[in-house]
């Protein structure tokens, strides 16, 4: 996709490497799904940064818990927590919303390794 393709998309990540991990580890070469994770980060009141966290939240969540989901259901379920913030999203931290959501209702979508 064009947008991860550019020096300055990479460049807002460059003081996470660990979130440049992520996105190369699993959105590199799959232009659908860096559509789809772009498109919600623009529909909502987060960031790029913050979903890209809050994606890493519930990677380590599924995986310490033995856990998987697609990455399509890893942005959908972002995305309902990105929603339930309402309009209080301005004052919220969308990783934090994430692991908030996974403690209280965990992620039925999930599935064994």
């Amino acid at each position: 996709m064009q947008e991860f393709e550019t020096t300055s998309f990479w460049v807002q990540f460059s003081d996470s490497p660990g979130v440049l991990a992520y996105l190369e580890a699993h959105f590199k070469d799959e232009d659908t799904l860096q559509r789809v994770l772009l498109d919600e980060a623009d529909g909502s009141h987060f960031s790029l940064h913050h979903w890209v966290e809050a994606l890493i939240v519930l990677s380590q969540w599924l995986e310490v818990h033995g856990l998987e989901l697609s990455q399509e259901d890893n942005i959908g379920y972002v995305s309902c927590a990105a929603i339930s913030a309402g309009s209080g999203a301005s004052l919220s931290h969308l990783p934090s919303l994430v692991h908030d959501h996974l403690e209280q209702y965990g992620c039925e979508r999930a599935v064994g390794r």
